[in-house]
């Protein structure tokens, strides 16, 4: 039987994993438009890029941990 708690817990984390991912990819282009506006050849991605890049990591361990409760 399914904890409907997990369940929940596992949807939420779920639209904010989507919801990070979306960020992530609009900060990342963010940072190639200002590599190309200033004709650089290496892209410098922001603090926050590496912290919503840590958050989906994280949110995906706990997927993955509570992949067994489903």
């Amino acid at each position: 039987m399914t904890d409907p708690t997990t369940a929940d817990l596992r949807r939420e984390l779920e639209k904010a994993r989507l919801t990070l991912i979306d960020n992530q990819t609009h900060l990342a282009a963010h940072a190639e438009m200002n590599a190309a506006l200033h004709c650089s050849s290496v892209v410098m991605h922001s603090p926050l890029h590496a912290k919503v890049t840590a958050t989906i990591a994280s949110i995906e361990h706990a997927l993955t941990r509570t992949e067994s409760a489903r």
